[in-house]
């Protein structure tokens, strides 16, 4: 999260007003050769008052590496722009970014150190999540930092980096650089971007899947607000046929060379931290390189599994692009390479996952976790990682029987499969009770929401919630501040689920309390909408007014457009239902985002200004029992298919008020 104002005053309180319309001069990506002046005229772009050129980053795609070329454009310029107070307090303001993003920040010389906590790693590898929520806030404030520098060097121009070689960049980087250019302010400061793109050739294997990766983020971004794609004559679109540029093979050797040297442990932290960040090009590089040695020491059974490990990551890798077929084929590679029962076990486990949450192939699922138990139970003499394993694999298990449970019409199997469910969570949880490392604890931590939940889905939601209290008293005790932040949401939405509408909005104003001290705008703006409507159930539609404004206001500072819309929304309904002033602010915001319904609110008549909003299709967002793991506003990687959390607990993603209660 940006800087507070001074008094403490969150910044997107900044603009008293509520209106918004997004920005449709954001980025430009183009792949002609001519200047920066005729792109932006011919590609209907305003012109800069100033232009500051971007170097392309070293080949390989090292996590960060264009945010380093960035900030060694913009930082001297801010530094000569301002007096030496004004850049001493901008550094300080921004230390913490700045000591990621412009510090060496190299460990033993093989790649940059992120922030990216254990339990992302361990939610991107283990359960083959989404999990861009940790990445998403410094790279948020990354964002704002760049916007910040634009702001101080160009205070009354419009400034445009000219990127050299866009197609170049790491993917955390291109997340930094869209978001920097979505979320500077309009007219004075307003930063645009314009990314070359060049088309260059490489006969490297791992190019043409390289290529395609490039190909299909950059369609991604090319979908977002405010981006156009300005080709080249008589050539395809950049987004749609964009060509890598070079291997980067010499680096990459030689950081997976230090990284081998220092041991296999080291390799896989290497390859590990780049998915978690996603940096799906940087995974596949590092890895084509390091299988390309002829060994990986002396120990040729700890070169087999080193290549088996490397085959896994890869798997999940090409899971997280969306090759559900290439990662399928990686892993059976995976299990034929291996004659350990364990790591065989743990590989059809992620088999299974993917047929569970990929394909959703419950039958094949459930064919794959026989076979990791049956692997499993060769083991003679289990350890805490073969137990672990097993824990997980029953978890596995468990969500193929909730599913099933969900998808069954008859009642009885419903009932059956949702007990099957029950059983093989709370085994799991026995087996991992207790253990040591950092696998077991988010495994019970994980397997203790999983429990609360199923009892919550199956119309038990009182003792779900003394469950849930009761397994989280550790976290609690230890005032770990975003474990509180979950677990206040989680008993929030176990209240509402239980019609204590009072309890509810109790537990998420506490969690709303920690999201703001741990300054996590996402988790806030998701829990404000909750609080909206549960406000909006207890009738108190002035309350509700108030935290949808501010979930207004800061869904437009995240410049998230649904959720700004969302929000909106309830503020809309909570002003017709509670007969509440309607100021020049709100209706200035209706008009834009819903013309329909502007002239019946306005008028205030409460039945008129209902069918109005449902006519143009304002629903509530009925919120969903977990915080989103992923944000795909900042991620750019795009929505699952398929939101798990909803469909197991039979709950909408919106309703529609009604009747018009305490009207005027």
């Amino acid at each position: 999260m940006d800087e507070v104002t001074p008094g403490g005053v969150p910044p997107w309180h900044a603009d008293s007003t509520l209106e918004w319309a997004p920005a449709d001069q954001v980025m430009l990506l183009c792949g002609a050769p001519h200047d920066t002046v005729s792109c932006l005229s011919q590609a209907g772009f305003a012109a800069g008052d100033l232009v500051v050129t971007v170097l392309a980053p070293a080949a390989g795609f090292e996590n960060l590496s264009g945010t380093d070329v960035l900030l060694n454009a913009l930082l001297p310029l801010v530094e000569a722009a301002v007096s030496a107070e004004v850049y001493a307090d901008f550094r300080e303001r921004h230390s913490r970014v700045l000591d990621l993003l412009s510090a060496p920040g190299h460990r033993d010389q093989i790649g940059r150190l992120v922030p990216m906590s254990e339990a992302a790693a361990l939610g991107t590898t283990r359960r083959i999540s989404r999990e861009s929520h940790t990445s998403s806030l410094w790279i948020d404030e990354a964002a704002r930092l760049v916007a910040n520098c634009a702001l101080l060097i160009g205070e009354s121009s419009r400034l445009v980096l000219e990127v050299d070689r866009l197609d170049s960049w790491d993917r955390p980087s291109l997340r930094v650089l869209y978001r920097a250019a979505l979320i500077s302010p309009s007219g004075a400061g307003r930063l645009t971007v314009r990314g070359r793109m060049r088309r260059h050739r490489s006969d490297a294997p791992v190019a043409r899947i390289i290529d395609r990766l490039r190909a299909t983020f950059f369609s991604n971004i090319a979908a977002r607000s405010g981006v156009v794609v300005h080709p080249a004559p008589d050539d395809a679109p950049v987004a749609d046929g964009g060509r890598w540029t070079e291997p980067g093979a010499a680096e990459a050797s030689t950081v997976v060379g230090r990284a081998i040297a220092a041991g296999m442990p080291s390799l896989l932290r290497l390859v590990g931290d780049s998915l978690a960040l996603q940096n799906f090009e940087r995974v596949r590089l590092l890895i084509a390189t390091a299988l390309a040695m002829d060994t990986f020491g002396t120990d040729p059974e700890e070169d087999a599994a080193t290549r088996v490990q490397l085959r896994r990551l890869e798997a999940i890798c090409a899971a997280q692009e969306g090759d559900i077929a290439g990662a399928e084929t990686l892993l059976d590679e995976a299990v034929s390479m291996t004659g350990r029962p364990e790591v065989k076990a743990h590989l059809y486990y992620l088999l299974a996952l993917i047929a569970t949450k990929r394909n959703y192939d419950l039958v094949r699922a459930r064919s794959l976790y026989a076979e990791a138990r049956a692997a499993l139970a060769e083991v003679v003499d289990p350890n805490v990682d073969v137990l672990v394993e097993r824990a997980w694999v029953g978890n596995g298990l468990a969500l193929v029987a909730a599913m099933e449970g969900r998808r069954a019409t008859d009642v009885a199997v419903r009932e059956a499969r949702f007990a099957e469910a029950y059983r093989e969570e709370l085994e799991a949880f026995a087996t991992v009770k207790g253990l040591p490392g950092m696998s077991a604890f988010y495994l019970r931590y994980n397997l203790g929401y999983n429990l609360s939940f199923l009892m919550e889905i199956t119309g038990r939601p009182d003792q779900a919630q003394h469950f849930l209290t009761s397994v989280s008293a550790v976290l609690r005790k230890a005032a770990r501040a975003d474990y509180g932040a979950l677990y206040h949401y989680a008993i929030g939405l176990l209240r509402l689920r239980n019609g204590d509408l009072d309890g509810a909005a109790e537990s998420l104003r506490q969690g709303i309390g920690l999201a703001e001290h741990l300054r996590d705008p996402f988790y806030l703006e998701r829990m404000l909408s909750a609080l909206g409507y549960v406000e909006h159930k207890r009738g108190r539609h002035d309350e509700a007014f108030t935290v949808y404004r501010e979930g207004a206001r800061l869904a437009r500072w995240l410049r998230d457009e649904d959720a700004y819309r969302e929000q909106l929304a309830g503020l809309l309904w909570s002003t017709v239902l509670g007969g509440l002033e309607r100021d020049r602010h709100l209706l200035d915001a209706a008009a834009r985002w819903f013309p329909q319904a502007v002239g019946a609110v306005g008028r205030g008549d409460a039945a008129a200004g209902a069918a109005a909003l449902h006519e143009a299709g304002a629903e509530l967002l009925v919120p969903s029992s977990k915080l989103p793991s992923y944000i795909s506003t900042v991620d750019l990687e795009g929505r699952p298919g398929m939101d798990l959390n909803r469909f197991l607990s039979g709950v909408g993603t919106t309703e529609r008020p009604q009747a018009v209660r305490g009207a005027a």
